[in-house]
């Protein structure tokens, strides 16, 4: 079955400049009104556990107790680098990028999405099934596709919304379109796939391939 191409970052936009200053990735951010320099955190995917240095963080921290290897990531603050351990999801999308809030990270290990406090070493999971990724505008964020079968939106706040299922399995042509994210969500009743929108600052949808109504309970709507 098809799915949808969608657009994925790896890494963080940084200031290269400052990176070369203090050896490490970094961005810079002049607050209005005076000019302190704010370095933000960043992470990148490593290959595997480090073979040396401090033993990784992991998430959840019951999970790496017997030795187990996840999705590992390094993070960055102004404060020192330390190393992450996500148990992997059932499968999806793997994915670090910088939080949209400019103080956390977001982090999709097989799927599983966890918003990180680097300074904390904190994590919280707060989505699954993760299969696809679109970046998008006003606000700064993404919208997640989750497992081909729904789509949330995060910005800097958080989740502005999650909309009602969409598809009986999977989607396809997932595009921003003015204020709306169109595409095509598969109907194996019907053998063929249907047409659906979804408000980009609401969440409200129209169309797809599921019922109507919200009979999974999953719809949360913005009043933006």
């Amino acid at each position: 079955m098809r799915r949808c191409a969608a657009p994925l970052r790896q890494a963080f936009a940084t200031d290269r400049e400052l990176a070369r200053r203090i050896h490490s990735t970094v961005s810079v951010r002049i607050r209005a009104g005076y000019s302190d320099i704010c370095i933000l955190p960043s992470a990148r995917i490593l290959p595997g556990l480090p073979p040396y240095g401090p033993i990784a963080t992991a998430f959840p921290s019951e999970w790496g107790r017997v030795g187990r290897e996840g999705t590992v990531v390094e993070f960055a603050t102004d404060e020192g680098k330390w190393v992450g351990n996500f148990r992997p999801g059932l499968g999806g999308l793997t994915f670090a990028s910088l939080h949209p809030n400019k103080l956390d990270v977001v982090v999709i290990s097989a799927g599983d999405l966890w918003v990180v406090r680097p300074r904390d070493r904190t994590a919280l999971q707060t989505l699954l099934a993760i299969d696809a990724i679109l970046e998008v505008r006003n606000p700064e964020g993404w919208v997640f596709s989750r497992q081909g079968l729904a789509l949330a939106r995060l910005e800097s706040n958080g989740f502005m919304w999650h909309t009602r299922r969409l598809s009986w399995d999977g989607f396809d042509q997932l595009h921003i379109s003015g204020e709306e994210l169109r595409g095509l969500a598969w109907s194996p009743v019907d053998d063929k796939w249907c047409p659906f929108s979804v408000e980009l600052k609401t969440g409200k949808s129209t169309g797809g391939s599921y019922f109507d109504s919200d009979v999974e309970g999953w719809e949360t709507l913005s009043r933006d």
